[in-house]
């Protein structure tokens, strides 16, 4: 029974190696977890999930800056915890190390930790690192909330027809009560504006002044 469960355990691993020469990072992952549970015993399950969360962690950037909190796994409350920095670096040098890690992309993961140790155990790097990375978060939340509200502002309603609001008479508009949104304009279906008749040109035909008095002296004016 041992011997099964451990031949299903070297099976489950070697895919979850396939699946990590192949960049499917999540999948490695879940077969390397797998494994474990199958044989807790088994060597390597343990490097293939560490090497799997360093490269996870470096893939999440934002605005192609490294966390480098996350690479070491440091939680949100223990940034300034440098006994939990150091432990976690020594913990995942460990089992990254190429030299014990045979597994692909292990230096490239070792790599990414020691660059985050470096940082973050030197006092002046880490504080310059840290009043970076608030900025990054910073900038990145307020982009967020601009795309929010411009989506928003920009939401559009499909009206159904027997919903329209009422016309106003005489008027090529409707009455619209909620101010805070204003419509840009309805269609509403199996309508096809008509064009506006074309009005004839009317035409001045000349016509001939007649006056009722009859021709002969001029009349005298009595200004004169």
């Amino acid at each position: 029974m041992q011997s099964s469960s451990q031949d299903e355990a070297d099976r489950l691993l070697q895919i979850a190696n396939t699946l990590l020469d192949e960049n499917d990072l999540t999948a490695a992952r879940d077969f390397a977890l797998l494994a474990q549970e199958t044989d807790s015993l088994l060597e390597g399950s343990d490097q293939i999930t560490a090497i799997v969360d360093v490269l996870i962690a470096a893939n999440q950037q934002i605005n192609n800056h490294h966390n480098y909190y996350n690479i070491l796994q440091i939680e949100n409350n223990r940034y300034n915890d440098q006994d939990r920095i150091n432990q976690q670096y020594h913990r995942l040098a460990i089992l990254l190390h190429p030299d014990n890690n045979k597994f692909s992309s292990a230096g490239t993961a070792f790599k990414l930790v020691h660059d985050a140790w470096d940082i973050l155990s030197h006092p002046v790097k880490k504080s310059t690192y840290d009043n970076r990375l608030f900025n990054v978060f910073k900038n990145h939340d307020n982009e967020n909330k601009i795309d929010q509200n411009t989506r928003k502002k920009m939401h559009v309603v499909v009206i159904p027809a027997e919903s329209m609001p009422e016309i106003v008479p005489g008027k090529e508009a409707y009455y619209f009560r909620q101010w805070p949104c204003f419509p840009i304009g309805f269609v509403l279906p199996n309508t096809v504006p008509q064009p506006t008749p074309k009005q004839p040109e009317k035409t001045c035909t000349p016509t001939t002044r007649t006056s009722s008095r009859k021709r002969g002296r001029p009349v005298k004016n009595p200004l004169w």
